[in-house]
């Protein structure tokens, strides 16, 4: 006799020899009857289960992305200039303060801060659950460590100045105090620095900084750590390679593995991003955009503080000192059709500085202090002395000079040389220049170079006559770094070397008054200064492209002020999803 159990086991056994006994008819009928009710089963339960539960981010995935510059020191003390070292430093090291996808300022490494009433005192109070990438604790000693590295002009710092006068001292093992002689409005962008371990740092001399092995292979506490990096048969670096930090202390890191890719040329970049070996590039150019297949790409348009223009290296070249020549180039440039006609979408640019959020005038119109006027152009150039006596299009200049007892007469043709970078944007807009200083009586000659070579062996040695170059300011404009006098040699970022007492005298008054609106009239103060002492021309201003596949999530920036703030919110990037009870 079979017990409960085996007797409805019995039964079921039974049922399942029904169809034996039907006409294959009836057998069909059976089995449709049984799969309906299966795939009912299945499908009521799986609205069931979406409506109860959400898709949110989960760990996995990989991105692989093309840049054209090498790193040189991922090193948070040292990251000015160049591109990659930014971005890699954004991924490695985490800052007391950081920016999220719309400019504003919030907490990283901090847990909370508070600035006195008279904007002099700033109280910092650390997280305790951030730990470096060797599994130590961040604490205010690699604070303190990181700022007083900054600080040591041996270090030779770029940021020094930003943090001249700036006492800081540790209250707690969480707890750090800086106190400024005076108020610094844009101090809290100070904050947003890279944080150094100090275990790691503390041995290493001044003079090896720059070169030593961990600004190639960083130890941060950042939402990636450094895995590892591929170098060429000739020792250059070809690939870099990050891994999800697990014990990262805010949401995600939520993709696994992200992986740079280096080439030499715009060109050998974008065949490889056709060739789908690549998910994305950075920087890109607005003339690929039709190339993009809306099923497989996103497209993100940046509003971007980067202003482009020509500077004047005055001590490269004699005639570059004579205010009229620079005036007459500036005027000789039509900037609204390179911006319109090269350039596509660009704006162009009338003011140095950039404008949030404004409507600003454009750069050939009235409200210009320089405008477009080729006629100008020609009357300035003549009362330099230039003519065009030989009839080749190129104006030249007598000039007399002793050689012993004799004196020699020569002329001097009207030529400079248009240094900028093989970027496609800004090519087609030096050639442009090329031609509208053509119809003047000026040679322009156009020397490229990549965007690595941009910053070694152009920018920080200051080797070129003009260059066309972009000007990266931040989301609080403080252009002191790119104007003021002391700034003027390597690593300071003054690349013309100009220097002005009056425009000095703004520069360090825009830093310290508290009165948004007075900064604001001595920025415009300052902007009519440079413009009058013409250092520069400003040309244009453009957003950042920047291309990523549709299978990359969270990812939604508005506002960035270096290409290497598109990492901001990098910790909420995700592919693979997972679902969880509502």
């Amino acid at each position: 006799m079979p017990d409960a159990v085996g007797y409805r086991w019995l039964r079921l056994h039974k049922l399942l020899h029904i169809p034996r006994f039907l006409d294959p008819r009836d057998q069909r009928r059976v089995y449709l009857v049984f799969i309906a009710c299966i795939l009912f089963g299945v499908s009521f339960f799986a609205r069931v289960y979406i409506r109860l539960t959400l898709p949110v981010p989960a760990l996995g995935g990989a991105y692989h992305e093309g840049l054209l510059k090498t790193p040189r020191a991922i090193n948070p003390v040292y990251a000015s200039t160049n591109d990659t070292d930014r971005d890699f430093a954004k991924l490695v090291f985490s800052r007391i303060l950081t920016y999220d996808g719309n400019g504003n300022i919030v907490l990283d490494l901090a847990k909370q801060y508070e600035m006195s009433a008279d904007g002099k005192t700033y109280m910092v109070t650390l997280r305790e659950n951030a730990y470096w990438h060797d599994g130590k604790k961040v604490t205010a000693e690699d604070v303190l460590f990181t700022i007083s590295m900054i600080q040591n002009p041996s270090y030779k710092s770029p940021f020094i100045a930003n943090w001249q006068g700036v006492e800081i001292k540790k209250i707690d093992e969480y707890t750090v105090q800086f106190t400024l002689r005076t108020p610094y409005v844009p101090f809290l962008e100070n904050l947003t620095v890279g944080i150094l371990p100090r275990h790691i740092w503390k041995d290493v001399r001044p003079e090896q900084a720059l070169l030593h092995e961990q600004n190639l292979q960083p130890i941060g506490s950042g939402p990636y750590r450094f895995d590892r990096f591929i170098k060429n048969d000739d020792g250059t670096i070809s690939e870099y390679r990050f891994a999800w930090n697990p014990d990262y202390y805010r949401e995600g890191p939520y993709i696994r593995r992200l992986t740079f890719t280096f080439y030499d040329s715009f060109e050998m970049l974008l065949t490889d991003w056709r060739k789908g070996k690549i998910d994305g590039m950075s920087p890109i150019s607005k003339n690929i955009e039709n190339e993009l297949n809306e099923n497989r790409h996103s497209l993100f348009s940046i509003e971007t503080p980067r202003v482009f223009g020509i500077f004047f290296n005055q001590s490269k070249n004699d005639a570059l000192r004579d205010k009229r020549i620079r005036e007459a180039i500036a005027r000789a440039i039509s900037r609204d059709a390179i911006t319109d006609y090269i350039l596509g979408e660009a704006t162009s640019k009338s003011t140095p500085f950039p404008r949030f959020g404004e409507t600003e005038p454009r750069g050939d119109t009235p409200t210009s202090t320089i405008v477009y006027d080729p006629g100008k152009a020609r009357t300035l150039l003549a009362e330099a002395g230039y003519k065009d006596e030989n009839g080749d299009g190129i104006l030249e200049r007598k000039e007399k000079k002793k050689s012993g007892n004799k004196t020699i007469e020569s002329e001097t043709p009207l030529s400079f040389v248009l240094t900028t970078s093989d970027w496609p944007d800004l090519l087609r807009a030096a050639e442009k220049i090329q031609r509208d200083l053509a119809a003047v009586g000026i040679d322009i000659q156009i020397n490229t170079v990549s965007l690595s070579e941009l910053d070694t062996s152009v920018i920080r040695p200051r080797d070129f006559e003009i260059l066309l170059f972009g000007h990266a300011y931040g989301y609080e404009p403080d252009p002191f770094l790119f104007w003021h006098t002391s700034q003027g040699k390597d690593p300071g970022l003054n690349i013309v070397r100009y220097s002005d007492k009056t425009s000095d005298r703004l520069l360090e008054e825009i830093r310290t008054l508290p009165d948004r609106g007075e900064r604001e009239r001595r920025l415009r103060e300052l902007e009519k200064r440079i413009m009058q002492e013409l250092p520069m021309l400003p040309i244009f201003s453009e957003e950042y492209l920047y291309i990523l596949p549709r299978r990359i999530k969270g990812i939604d920036p508005k506002i960035i002020s270096l290409q290497s703030d598109r990492f901001n919110e990098v910790n909420r990037w995700y592919i693979d999803t997972k679902r969880i009870f509502k």
